[in-house]
């Protein structure tokens, strides 16, 4: 036996050597300590509780796994907020509003494929005729605005601002047409009346 092996023998208390496990590394003795018993109380609580979850959730079926539970509350919402239905989208006309919407117009950089006067450029349409690419309402405005046109470079605007403001540019544009501004692009689309 060497030096570090008495000395760890020494270091053993009154009372331990019946705890040493009979086998050592390095000279290192191990005790065999039981655990706390406010952690093995934990233990069998979990163990419990584990039980009680696979009963209730895997055999009686009781219980509603995330997904479904995220469902049910999504539910419950739509039906707190009762049927929804389609609300006309009425433009506006009042001069506040549309100024709110001409300064959208140039925050969101619309002149830039637009023309400053709604005219039109070589990326975008002219917006002051009586012809519209995707419809000439003021509901088919805003949902071009809102939603965007992917495939013609449009971006949405519907993280970008809010629905009032979104009606407010929408109320612009349709306030555009028929100003007849200087060097403005040859018509687009199909022809729009207000009866269609």
């Amino acid at each position: 036996m060497n030096n570090y092996q008495e000395e760890s023998k020494a270091d053993i208390r009154p009372g331990e050597q019946d705890l040493l496990l009979p086998y050592d590394f390095d000279g290192i003795k191990e005790l065999d300590n039981d655990p706390p018993r406010w952690f093995m109380y934990l233990f069998y609580i979990t163990i419990f509780f584990g039980v009680i979850y696979v009963f209730h959730y895997h055999v009686f079926k009781q219980g509603l796994f995330q997904d479904a539970e995220y469902q049910r509350e999504m539910a419950l919402a739509a039906a707190a907020k009762g049927p929804q239905t389609d609300l006309e989208i009425v433009a506006f006309t009042d001069e506040d509003n549309l100024a709110k919407g001409k300064e959208l117009y140039q925050q969101k950089v619309c002149y830039s494929c637009h023309g400053n006067l709604g005219e039109g450029n070589t990326i975008g349409p002219n917006l002051t005729d009586d012809y519209w690419i995707h419809g000439g309402s003021i509901q088919n405005i805003y949902d071009v605005l809102k939603n965007g046109v992917a495939d013609k470079g449009m971006p949405p605007f519907k993280d970008q601002a809010t629905e009032e403001q979104l009606l407010q540019l929408a109320s612009y544009v349709l306030s555009l047409r028929g100003s007849n501004p200087p060097n403005a692009k040859a018509p687009q689309g199909e022809l729009f009346n207000e009866q269609q």
